[in-house]
Parts: C-alpha cells; sequence; structure tokens
C-alpha cells in the first residue's frame, strides 16, 4: 500500500472531478485565481517602494555632504557662510527635507521625533556622543559631524575602544517615508491576506497518478 502524501503542492491529475466540462466555478475560486497577477503586481510594487521609502533621510544626508568644509560656529545651522555647529548642521540637513528637529542635542534626545535604532543603521541616521555631541551616521566606523571651533564640517572614523565613541544611534520618525511608502504598506497586507484565502480555496488536491 502507497503512503498516503498530504500537503498543498502535490501535483494534481485531473481538476474539479465530478463536473461537468464548462460548469461554472464557485466564484472564491475565480477570485483566487484572480488575486494571483495582482498579488505580482503588488510584489513589484513593494520591490520598487522599498528604495523610495528611504529618500528623505538620503536626502538629508545628501544636504549636509554638501557642508563639507564649511566653519564650525557655536549656534550656526547655515549657509555654509554663517557656519554650523554639531546639532545645527543635522537640523539643517532635515530641514532641507521638510522636517523639523529641536535645535540642541540634549532637547534632541528627549525628543519623541527620535526612536532608538537597535539593528545596524544607515548613511543620515543620527549618531551620538554623550549628550552634548551629535552627527550623521555615514559607514561604518565614519561620521559627519562639525567638531568643534576651529574645525569644519568633516567626515570623521572613531574607533572602538578609544574614548571617543558613540553612546547612541537614532533615526528620526518618519523620515523614511517616501511617496510610495503608504502604498507598500498596503501591498504588503494584500498579500498576507490574499495569500491565505488562495490556499484555502485552492482546487488543486492531493491524490496520486492514475495508471
Amino acid at each position: 500500500m502507497r503512503p498516503h502524501i498530504t500537503g498543498k503542492f502535490t501535483l494534481p491529475t485531473y481538476w474539479n472531478a465530478g463536473k461537468e466540462p464548462g460548469s461554472a466555478l464557485p466564484i472564491r475560486r475565480i477570485l483566487a485565481r484572480c488575486a494571483l497577477p495582482l498579488i505580482a503586481v503588488f510584489t513589484v510594487v513593494g520591490m520598487l517602494a522599498a528604495p523610495a521609502s528611504a529618500n528623505r533621510r538620503q536626502e538629508a544626508m545628501a544636504h549636509a555632504m554638501r557642508q563639507v568644509g564649511c566653519p564650525y560656529v557655536w549656534g550656526g545651522t547655515g549657509p555654509c557662510n554663517d557656519g554650523f555647529d554639531c546639532s545645527g548642521l543635522v537640523v539643517a540637513a532635515y530641514a532641507s527635507v521638510g522636517m523639523s528637529l529641536p535645535r540642541t542635542t540634549e532637547e534632541m534626545l528627549h525628543s519623541s521625533k527620535l526612536k532608538v535604532v537597535t539593528g545596524h543603521p544607515h548613511p543620515g541616521m543620527l549618531v551620538f556622543f554623550g549628550s552634548g555631541h551629535v552627527t550623521l551616521y555615514f559607514w561604518r566606523h565614519v561620521v559627519l559631524q562639525a567638531p568643534e571651533p576651529g574645525e569644519n564640517v568633516q567626515l570623521t572614523r572613531w574607533y572602538p575602544g578609544s574614548n571617543w565613541v558613540p553612546t547612541g544611534y537614532y533615526k528620526v520618525r518618519d523620515a523614511g517615508n517616501g511617496p510610495m511608502n503608504g502604498l507598500a504598506r498596503w501591498a504588503h497586507r494584500m498579500i498576507a491576506r490574499y495569500h491565505l484565502r488562495i490556499h484555502n480555496n485552492t482546487n488543486l488536491r492531493d491524490v496520486f497518478p492514475r495508471r
């Protein structure tokens, strides 16, 4: 006796056993078949939306990078001729993409506009050194900052184990919301919903080939 095989993905040898050709399929099966091309569309949209959703953070970082070489000026928020201090550079970067942040480093740390990053940071996220200095994450162990009087806006490398290491990584809430972010979330919900419905209403059957 052959063992009985179960599972949704066993290939069938016939469809709709016991039904005459041309008989109407139940409406839920028709909907399930129609949902397949829609899911394909949603998947493509989700893939395209992922890079778009990071636009504002990346654009803020790009704006800050254009300030490299500008002088440090205490209380400065730019433009370049007026200089930047550490938090002024960050504020100006995000203001360039229409996002308002608290003016000082300490206010930023206590603001609901920021959220702690528990995973790997991305360019444009905020890197704090204590409560008195904030920078922008650029790459592994490299930050963009307005360091101190007499210095210019620059990329600076820090080394693990030194006395100058980050004390916290934060992202700006909603800075990752590009124009397609809402559509991507909706597509994800639809994929999850119809994936289950299709498997519940499939007309594939668990059968053995006839001989």
